[in-house]
């Protein structure tokens, strides 16, 4: 069976830190980031980015990832080059047409570091 290169020869390294399930101090059931990470091989592309001009604005840089498998979520927590990003919005499962081509998409948003 044919494998993708682009969804199995990723080239960046990020690890995600998958969304779990617990109780917190009040007995609700809430999702929260683990503790240990999972380390996912991505093809990545830069989507846009926009650069502060003037003190005071935010920079935008956003990633768009793609891979075969990752345990991304709303509530898991992203590291991408050493920093930490967002997920801009859900990923996007897509079984594809047999094994080889089913993969996940997620765009990812830079935190902004206010202070620097």
């Amino acid at each position: 069976m044919a494998r993708s290169r682009l969804l199995d020869a990723g080239r960046e390294i990020i690890l995600v830190y998958p969304e779990v399930l617990t109780v917190n101090s009040r007995g609700d059931e809430i999702r929260v980031p683990s503790d240990v990470p999972v380390e996912v091989k991505v093809t990545t592309s830069a989507q846009r980015q926009g650069d502060a001009e003037v003190p005071g604005q935010v920079s935008i840089k956003t990633v768009r990832c793609i891979t075969r498998d990752a345990p991304v979520g709303s509530w898991a927590r992203i590291v991408y080059r050493g920093e930490e990003w967002d997920l801009a919005a859900p990923p996007r499962f897509t079984p594809g047409l047999s094994k080889a081509t089913r993969h996940v998409e997620f765009i990812l948003r830079s935190r902004n570091k206010l202070g620097e």
